[in-house]
């Protein structure tokens, strides 16, 4: 199969049925994939060369099927893997990590039909549990760009660390701020290792900050919560900055996807990405 760049392109090469498993998801998914395959198209495009002679390593730790698949309209899209698979200039490695089952075996058919069909490795299981097996696949001196794509708080600050310690590690993080975080908050307030707790890593000291924000608004909150994850990036694994762009359901903010990136080169790589939205339209971030 041909490698294929342009977003519609790879759009028209998942919209029949393979019978294959595929993620269900809201309309709202395109936007966020759109984003992450222009970003990944920009960054390859600049960055695979010789100055990184490990290449470019590309890491999912929540893979999925390959395709998604909006609920209502049934339209299918590609899923970040199939994204990777079919950048301009090719990753070294693809490492994509998934609990196992039918998404493991579907992305699996998948990349094995794919450009990257002799680069990918699939390490099935929790990705928190198996993080020193997705990085013993990294060789040391390799750029990577990781993609946390979770459903709900399912990542932890421990997995990251681990991640990206002594390594060129671009983060896109999917951080469910408006729908999970804020709604479960006051309740984890008494738990001794809340999902919170884990996502914020170590001396985040997120119930100090929400006690003093409970009554506030949501997107003040949201604001909050999401400054607190950004600084632990910056503060405990040397990020020099991070990006926060909020993902829309019909009904407002539904999380929000935050960059970081341990150069600033890589910073202006995602603001350039995502200057447009998928409809070409400038966006206001």
């Amino acid at each position: 199969m041909a490698r294929i760049d342009g977003w519609q392109a790879l759009c028209r090469q998942v919209e029949s049925d393979d019978g294959l498993m595929a993620r269900d998801c809201g309309p709202w998914t395109e936007q966020k994939l759109w984003f992450w395959h222009r970003y990944l198209s920009i960054t390859t495009n600049a960055m695979v060369g010789p100055k990184w002679k490990q290449g470019l390593v590309y890491i999912d730790l929540f893979g999925g099927p390959g395709v998604c698949k909006i609920e209502t309209t049934g339209r299918r899209l590609p899923g970040s893997p199939l994204i990777a698979a079919n950048t301009p200039k090719p990753f070294s490695r693809i490492l994509l990590c998934e609990l196992g089952g039918d998404e493991a075996s579907a992305c699996k058919r998948r990349m094995e039909a794919s450009p990257a069909r002799d680069r990918f490795e699939i390490i099935e299981g929790d990705c928190n549990s198996k993080i020193e097996e997705v990085v013993s696949h990294i060789p040391q001196g390799a750029l990577s760009l990781a993609f946390v794509d979770p459903e709900g708080l399912d990542f932890h600050f421990e997995t990251l660390r681990r991640l990206t310690q002594g390594r060129a590690v671009d983060l896109l993080m999917l951080f469910a701020d408006a729908i999970d975080a804020v709604r479960n908050a006051e309740r984890m307030l008494g738990e001794d290792e809340s999902r919170l707790d884990l996502l914020f890593g170590p001396d985040a000291n997120w119930r100090d900050e929400w006690s003093s924000i409970r009554s506030l608004s949501g997107p003040l909150k949201r604001d909050r919560l999401r400054s607190i994850l950004c600084k632990q990036l910056e503060t405990r694994l040397g990020y020099a900055g991070t990006r926060s762009v909020p993902i829309c359901g019909p009904h407002g903010p539904l999380y929000s996807l935050i960059y970081a990136s341990k150069h600033r080169r890589g910073l202006d790589f995602w603001d350039k990405s995502v200057a447009k939205e998928l409809g070409g339209q400038s966006t206001l971030f």
